[in-house]
């Protein structure tokens, strides 16, 4: 009976040692595997570009074709300065790529200095794809693999590689 007690007890504060150690958080799990918020900072920090990425031009609410030219040929590197609309542009990405969130941000500088008044606007993919298909953006930038260029309304699109887009 004895024994059984002593067992019953070392189980119980074995038990107890383990939830303790893998309560979050942090947890032992985390320390171990590297999950922790400093590590996936690190992870999104040395995110790479990789793929065929698709930048569209809404040609319904930018109909002049010049300009969406200059600006297709500035995105792929063909030229370096682009005439500026009156108006506000907006460059919706997708909140997850990492990587293409700071491409983006580099080319809105760009464009910035150019004189164009430009922002990026990160939003989840489920609204990006939304406002492709309806046709509620001017520019959009996001990967060939989150949806498909035709898909896109009103759409002057260019497609990029990766290697294009350093």
């Amino acid at each position: 009976m004895k024994r059984r007690l002593i067992l019953l007890a070392v189980v119980v504060a074995l038990l107890a040692g383990f939830g303790a150690l893998l309560h979050s958080p942090p947890s032992l799990v985390d320390a171990i595997s590297g999950a922790t918020p400093k590590a996936k900072k690190a992870e999104q920090a040395s995110a790479q570009l990789s793929g065929d990425y698709v930048f569209c031009i809404n040609a319904a609410e930018l109909p002049d074709s010049g300009f969406r030219t200059e600006l297709k040929d500035m995105i792929s590197g063909e030229d370096e300065s682009v005439s500026a609309p009156s108006e506000k542009l907006k460059l919706y990405v997708s909140d997850t790529d990492y990587a293409l969130i700071r491409y983006a941000e580099k080319v809105c500088q760009t464009l910035r200095e150019s004189g164009l008044d430009i922002q990026v606007k990160e939003c989840s993919a489920t609204m990006l794809r939304s406002r492709a298909v309806s046709g509620q953006y001017l520019l959009l930038l996001f990967s060939a693999d989150l949806m498909d260029a035709e898909s896109v309304a009103d759409a002057d699109c260019i497609t990029l590689h990766s290697t294009e887009m350093r």
